[in-house]
């Protein structure tokens, strides 16, 4: 199986970061391959920096789909590109946030986020209203790093400010499971997961291991209704590549 993860911010220190937690928990039938798009925001903080960087990441997408069996959208915001690939592909597209989310739901009663800056509080309370799962969430905590900052993990800090949320959310929110809300924080997991004793889930995990299940059991995402083909429409002062999803097959 080949997998190809697209993290939409251009950091090429969180491409190696997850190449290496691939590396870890791959099949050894899995060959994984991590990109960023050509140009776009280094980090994404909020709506406006995910907006810039769809374009490019659907752009990485179209020029690399036929060499892939699946895919992973890198980001914990699962911008609106996890969406519009699953449109305009019968090959499976998963989103960080959404693996992981329904995977804690498996594994305890209540289970809160730790993410990064402020904003993300909010929006990723919405993202949990939208995946039907509100009653199930104890709590969203933010640490006020920024993404960025989840590059320097050797000097503890990074890890202090998201172990201590974590453990603010298991002791007070009543929090059986962590979810950690940012690509970044890929590899901090299970030492957290040790010193917490509750489990600790890394999204870009979630997304990997349940693509290779999809592919076990030969099951990919419905083409129906939500994620069925994009109507045809004229493209203007867009590459013709992206008028080619129309004219695809349901």
């Amino acid at each position: 199986m080949k997998i190809l993860v697209l993290n939409p911010n251009t950091s090429k220190d969180f491409n190696r970061a997850l190449e290496k937690t691939a590396r870890e928990y791959a099949l050894p039938s899995t060959r994984v391959k991590v990109i960023s798009p050509k140009s776009g925001p280094k980090s994404i903080e909020g709506t406006y920096d995910e907006a810039l960087s769809v374009q490019a990441t659907l752009e990485a997408f179209i020029d690399h789909e036929k060499d892939f069996d699946a895919f992973v959208i890198a980001c914990f915001s699962d911008p609106l590109t996890v969406y519009a690939i699953r449109e305009i592909s019968k090959k499976p597209v998963l989103g960080i946030a959404e693996a992981s989310i329904h995977i804690a739901c498996l594994l305890g009663n209540k289970f809160s986020i730790v993410t990064t800056n402020q904003r993300w509080g909010s929006l990723l309370q919405e993202a949990v209203k939208k995946y039907g799962v509100e009653s199930r969430c104890a709590s969203v905590k933010t640490t006020g790093l920024r993404v960025l900052d989840l590059e320097d993990q050797e000097s503890g800090s990074v890890e202090k400010a998201i172990q201590q949320e974590a453990l603010n959310a298991v002791k007070n929110d009543g929090a059986e499971v962590i979810v950690l809300g940012c690509a970044g924080m890929s590899g901090l997991d299970k030492e957290l997961q040790r010193k917490l004793g509750v489990p600790v889930l890394d999204g870009f995990v979630c997304a990997l291991k349940l693509l290779e299940f999809f592919q076990q059991y030969g099951i990919s995402h419905s083409k129906i209704m939500t994620y069925a083909s994009p109507l045809f429409k004229e493209l203007s002062g867009l590459p013709s590549k992206f008028s080619k999803a129309y004219s695809r097959k349901k």
